[in-house]
């Protein structure tokens, strides 16, 4: 598996990639919230075509999506052979992620880690009560509890974007890994109980005070990283 790390600050981007974006995200750019939104948004969704373009062999402007049951995007059925090409993308703040496998879904996230998060209390809402207990056993450091809030974060929704669930299906019914020094992986899927087996998890740090994760359908061997 391959994961691209892209920086979104640079402005270059935006105006590089803008041409390759089709119509209707475009239109998504158009409607964020401020320019720094728009430039985060039409950066990363470029950099995912140029990616793509690369592996299919194909022109960035050709690429094309569907989009599954719950949201999740894939390529179209026409790019979808010989290369097989499963793929991923997640932004926050001034870095994307794009993860690529071949022939198995994948998932990826990225979190800044924002100021002000309600750790504990937004844990209390979207984490299990296991999770919770690994949380709250970090308080004794606001920076320990904000590393296992978003090592849980970004890991569960990597999850549930491979699986192509969704967090429709909710972050309750599964166990992740969160404490530091503890490998990344899925502990317990109450909806799926042999999960744990058919997903490999992996975190790592792209830049201080940020934490990522993908999962892909087991088995993971290695995953390489690349800047764009």
């Amino acid at each position: 598996m391959h994961v691209w790390r892209v920086a979104l600050d640079e402005d270059w981007r935006a105006e590089a990639y803008q041409p390759l974006l089709s119509d209707d995200e475009r239109e998504r750019a158009d409607r964020c919230p401020s320019s720094a939104h728009r430039r985060r948004y039409v950066a990363s969704h470029g950099a995912l075509r140029v990616l793509l373009a690369d592996y299919l062999g194909v022109a960035p402007e050709d690429i094309a999506y569907e989009l599954g049951v719950h949201g999740k995007p894939t390529l179209a059925a026409d790019l979808r052979s010989p290369a097989r090409v499963e793929f991923n993308l997640s932004h926050s703040e001034d870095i994307a992620l794009v993860a690529l496998a071949r022939a198995r879904p994948v998932g990826v996230d990225v979190q800044h880690w924002s100021p002000g998060v309600e750790h504990l209390r937004l844990a209390e809402r979207f984490f299990s009560a296991r999770e919770r207990d690994a949380l709250r056993a970090l308080s004794d450091s606001s920076d320990g509890i904000a590393a296992g809030f978003f090592a849980a974060w970004t890991r569960k929704e990597a999850y549930l974007k491979a699986t192509g669930d969704g967090i429709a299906r909710g972050l309750q019914h599964f166990d992740v890994s969160l404490s530091p020094g503890e490998r990344a992986r899925l502990l317990a899927d109450r909806l799926d109980h042999d999960a744990t087996t058919r997903w490999s998890m992996e975190s790592f740090e792209p830049a201080p005070r940020y934490s990522a994760a993908v999962v892909v359908a087991s088995p993971l061997h290695d995953v390489e990283r690349f800047a764009l």
